[in-house]
């Protein structure tokens, strides 16, 4: 056997085996893609929407400020967004039971249909606001007043379920 014989086997093993580890690569990635569906299955319960739930803590004296503050701009503006269908849903809780004088006082919370609304919502909800307040500039000049009247004491993400 020449030269050429030898170089040409040895291409054929080199061939093969990078098919093999192609299929084997192909096969696991196939193997992953079909996992994935029933790893995002839970048998205990099945997903739904998704909330947003902000905390406040309102300043000493400010209470009567917040909720009216609430009612004339937050509101309609919740409604407006919920109207476009932006979110499903938003309610608002109070804290009857606080542990320490920093504790929240007032929850906010805002349904999402799903996860990828939460990244859809920041432009077309600044739309929608501006237009309440009338412009941009007093949009930002209320948010800078909503900071004197209650602290963001946390913000949470919870994904609602349904018990099987």
């Amino acid at each position: 056997m020449g030269p050429w014989s030898e170089t040409s086997l040895l291409n054929r093993k080199n061939q093969e085996e990078k098919m093999k580890r192609l299929l084997w690569a192909f096969l696991l990635v196939l193997a992953l893609s079909m996992a994935l569906p029933v790893r995002a299955q839970n048998p205990n319960y099945d997903v739904g929407p998704v909330w947003r739930v902000t905390y406040y803590h309102i300043k000493p004296g400010q209470g009567e400020a917040f909720w009216k503050d609430f009612r004339e701009n937050l509101k309609p503006v919740y409604d407006a967004v919920k109207a476009e269908g932006m979110i499903t849903d938003y309610k608002v809780w109070t804290n009857l039971t606080t542990d320490r004088p920093d504790d929240w006082d007032v929850a906010v919370g805002l349904l999402f249909p799903k996860w990828a609304a939460l990244d859809q919502i920041d432009a077309k909800a600044a739309t929608i606001s501006a237009k309440h307040y009338g412009s941009r500039d007093a949009m930002l000049d209320a948010a800078k007043k909503r900071n004197d009247i209650r602290d963001v004491v946390m913000s949470k993400l919870a994904h609602e379920v349904m018990p099987k």
